[in-house]
């Protein structure tokens, strides 16, 4: 079996990438800022979008 990229981010690596506590975490994804995907109790978060939406120097303008 091929090992497959990661396309999603947990929250925790979210957390992790941005230097944030877990409350401002789910803030942000429940934000709609960026598309998440729920899955059961969980939340992935697709990579691409949130790099795209991490670059993007508008957002801080908002």
């Amino acid at each position: 079996m091929r090992e497959l990229p990661q396309d999603t981010l947990t929250v925790k690596e979210l957390q992790q990438i941005l230097k944030i506590g877990t409350n401002s975490a789910y803030t942000l994804i429940h934000s709609n800022a960026f598309p998440v995907i729920k899955i059961g109790q969980s939340y992935r978060i697709p990579a691409a979008p949130f790099y795209a939406w991490l670059g993007n120097p508008g957002v801080a303008d908002n």
